[in-house]
């Protein structure tokens, strides 16, 4: 049978699924906690799943494997240690964030520090934040559909741009729903993958032998041509230096700690023993889909050591699929890459909309909405929203780990203290907080723009994501120790 006939076959199974499982959300929900945060009512099973879909996006599917392709294992130091570091604090933050009874992050702004003009500040954020990051789901989607259907790629956003509104009209029940079936997915694709990858070069062992022999260029407009022993050196000798691969855990590790979307799953969980053991079974199931990654990136260097074809690293893994490693297994391989797109933008889009809707119109404009018209009003924003993520996508970043480590920063910089510090310090006040936010904003933005038009981002030395969180700590400590100081007086 034709190729492409088999993946249409596949997607079009997909697609029948994802529809089963997303509309049963609309029927659940009836207010906008079922809405947000799906009454507080997930079991651990549900928690797991949905946690480790929202986790596992396209950043990781296709920038992890690319970026392993390209530069080796510096990639595991760059962002997958930092994801599982900022999980650490995502345990601790489970331990006190389900004393709070709220809907949103900022929420807990507003009840911690009494300050509705910081939850407005948060909620105007997390929009902006979310409908960036968003970039990255829908261009790995349609990466992978160009690939499975052979189609424009401009089609192929638009696809995405449906599934996604459609599995998060229902809101969190019909994420979480989605996110079961994405999540396993994701797994069967993954280890699929790796098994082949490893049975086409004869086992693990053999890889790393042959890894350590490559020198070549990965794809032509890549800057580097490879060095021996670069693949499996931690600081690919030299084209990623140390302090940039280190300090890029304020990016990618605080952000992960900070970021909204999990401290959203762990409010939605049932009570506090179930989100605790939701971040440590994720993490156990995440660590195994990351080693497969990293066999399907390092392995597929082997296989094929340069791809003329291609343009960026997070094309490697498609094409590996399509051409290097084809098998009868390629068509759900292509699609547990698309599960992993819908599965964190669906959740990323709902969040977006919770800091729009709830933080700032509710909050500032008209608290007395009807329930009716909030979820309408919810449904509208998504769609909006969506549409933006849609159209920046025509011409999205060049590579989706290095962009989003930048994005998760910005959370780093302004959600951290205000999040963690009003959780674990009882001196922090609302000067405090709000000084802390703004401070790290302007530092992390000024660092970026720095970064950008002056010294150029290759030849940047450190994660822009360090000056924000630090200047956010020194502004939060001091400012709020000397209002907890003059409150006293």
């Amino acid at each position: 049978m034709n190729k492409t006939v088999v993946y249409l076959l596949y997607f079009t199974f997909y697609t029948i699924l994802l529809l089963f499982f997303g509309k049963s959300g609309f029927k659940q929900t009836k207010n906008a906690r079922d809405f947000f945060v799906a009454g507080n009512s997930l079991g651990l099973t549900a928690s797991v799943l949905t946690f480790s879909a929202t986790w596992f996006s396209a950043a990781s599917m296709q920038g992890v494997s690319g970026s392993l392709y390209a530069y080796g294992y510096n990639t595991v130091l760059y962002a997958v240690v930092p994801w599982f570091l900022g999980a650490a604090f995502l345990v601790v933050l489970a331990s006190r964030l389900k004393v709070y009874d709220i809907l949103t992050v900022p929420e807990y702004f507003y009840i911690r520090y009494n300050s509705k003009w910081l939850q407005a500040m948060a909620g105007v954020m997390i929009v902006i934040t979310y409908i960036l990051y968003m970039i990255i789901q829908v261009r790995g989607f349609g990466i992978v559909i160009s690939e499975l259907l052979d189609i424009n790629y401009i089609f192929a956003i638009v696809l995405v741009y449906l599934f996604v509104i459609y599995t998060t009209f229902g809101g969190l029940l019909s994420v979480t729903k989605t996110d079961g079936l994405n999540f396993i997915l994701i797994l069967m694709g993954t280890l699929l993958a790796a098994v082949i990858v490893l049975r086409d070069i004869g086992g693990i062992t053999l890889m790393h032998e042959r890894a350590a022999l490559v020198e070549t260029r990965p794809f032509p407009n890549f800057p580097h041509v490879t060095e021996k022993g670069s693949l499996l050196d931690p600081f690919a000798k030299g084209e990623l230096p140390p302090l940039l691969t280190f300090t890029s855990f304020f990016g990618w590790g605080l952000g992960l700690a900070a970021n909204p979307q999990y401290a959203i799953r762990i409010v939605s969980a049932k009570n506090t023993k179930t989100a605790i053991k939701m971040i440590c079974y994720s993490v156990f199931f995440l660590a195994f889909i990351y080693l497969g990654m990293m066999v399907i990136g390092i392995g597929g260097r082997v296989l094929q050591p340069t791809i003329e074809s291609i343009h960026s690293v997070d094309e490697v893994f498609p094409y590996m699929i399509n051409n290097i490693i084809y098998s009868p297994f390629s068509g759900l391989i292509l699609i547990s890459i698309t599960a992993a797109a819908i599965s964190t933008a669906n959740s990323q889009l709902l969040i977006a909309a919770s800091g729009f809707t709830y933080d700032l119109y509710k909050n500032l404009f008209n608290p007395n909405i009807h329930e009716d018209k909030f979820l309408n009003l919810n449904r509208i924003f998504i769609f909006a929203a969506g549409t933006v993520s849609l159209l920046l996508a025509i011409n999205p970043p060049a590579s989706l780990l290095i962009y989003g480590g930048y994005i998760w920063g910005f959370f780093s910089a302004t959600f951290l203290l205000p999040l963690y510090g009003g959780l674990f310090w009882k001196k922090a006040t609302k000067e405090g907080a709000t000084a802390s936010f703004i401070i790290g904003l302007l530092t992390i933005s000024s660092f970026m723009i720095r970064n950008y038009l002056v010294v150029g981002e290759k030849n940047a030395m450190v994660h822009p994501a360090l000056p924000g969180v630090i200047a956010s700590a020194l502004t939060f400590y001091f400012v709020s120790k000397h209002f907890h100081a003059k409150g006293r007086g």
